[in-house]
């Protein structure tokens, strides 16, 4: 099993640009985390290292507490359902504080806070794009809910914010879930294993378990700006079929030849607002069950930009080709 584990690790780090003492760093982190019995976990264990490490590898223009920025311009219009739930173990107690969420995602907001130090002392770190996250995470996650067709860890996120530096404040994160499976109501489950974070440098980990059941709250109220414009490429032809607006999130929905849609130069690929500010494109991937359909989501938290919606997009660009969507 080990072993096994071993080899996807590497497979995980081929398409990974960072020197051998950063590769190095990752393997360390995921090993530490690793659990034999959830081997799934453990590749979310392997993107979280290497994000992680990325922080290192890339010279950033600028530093944006990018999540905050997108919750609290969201949040000045809209309000989530309270929850406050708490459960303790291993010297941390783990919050969650509230619910929201719409056509595509659903958001949980939580805390995680010492029971012994007023203060958590846990290091930053910066991603390429320049959102500044906590370096700290749990171990390993389930999420249970109503309806579900299959097991919505490996579609879940769950980011720690950045550490501000305010006396007695605990650790905040959010956790987004794919709402394609999520019903409208009913309860859902949380679990939550192992608990890991940087000081100084230092890595530290908690063994603990934190489970909660909560009430779900969704509206199917998305807004969804429809395209269906086509272009050109090398590899084939590739139609914007429509653009998906969350809470805090942009995703796209492609369909056209695969050589296209997964070939494309994402540097060059990226959401062009009315502003001029642009959204980089952050992954692709498989929508439907016949392979006719791509999902591609745009940077999390819109850089920082707030919430945004149909009317603030100007155009779509795919591999340097701008398709307008007004």
């Amino acid at each position: 099993m080990r072993k096994i584990f071993r080899e996807e690790c590497n497979a995980a780090l081929q398409n990974v640009t960072f020197d051998n003492r950063q590769q190095k760093a990752v393997r360390m982190r995921v090993e530490r985390c690793h659990k034999p019995r959830r081997r799934m976990r453990g590749m979310v264990a392997v993107a979280v290292a290497a994000a992680l490490t990325f922080s290192g590898a890339f010279a950033v223009q600028a530093v944006r507490d990018n999540i905050r920025n997108t919750m609290a311009s969201w949040e000045d219009t809209h309000t989530g359902t309270a929850l406050g739930l708490s459960q303790s173990d291993a010297g941390l107690t783990v919050t969650l504080d509230e619910i929201y969420g719409d056509t595509w995602y659903v958001y949980l907001k939580g805390t995680v806070a010492s029971e012994t130090e007023k203060t958590m002392r846990v290091d930053n770190w910066t991603n390429r794009s320049g959102t500044q996250y906590a370096n700290a995470g749990f171990c390993d996650w389930e999420f249970t809910i109503p309806d579900q067709k299959t097991q919505l860890s490996h579609g879940s996120n769950i980011s720690f914010l950045s550490v501000n530096g305010q006396e007695d404040a605990p650790l905040e994160f959010l956790i987004r879930l794919s709402a394609t499976d999520f019903a409208l109501t009913g309860e859902a489950s949380a679990l939550f294993n192992g608990f890991w974070y940087e000081a100084d440098g230092e890595l530290q980990e908690l063994d603990g378990c934190w489970e909660f059941t909560f009430p779900v709250d969704r509206n199917d109220d998305g807004e969804t700006l429809l395209v269906g414009k086509s272009i050109q490429t090398d590899a084939g032809t590739v139609t914007l079929d429509c653009l998906q607006f969350s809470a805090l999130d942009i995703s796209a929905e492609w369909s056209g030849a695969n050589e296209a849609l997964f070939g494309w130069d994402q540097s060059n690929t990226y959401l062009l607002l009315k502003s001029g500010e642009r959204i980089g494109c952050q992954s692709a991937g498989i929508e439907d069950e016949n392979g006719e359909k791509t999902r591609m989501e745009f940077a999390p938290f819109n850089n920082g930009l707030g919430h945004i919606s149909a009317d603030d997009v100007q155009a779509v660009v795919f591999a340097g080709q701008e398709i307008p969507v007004t």
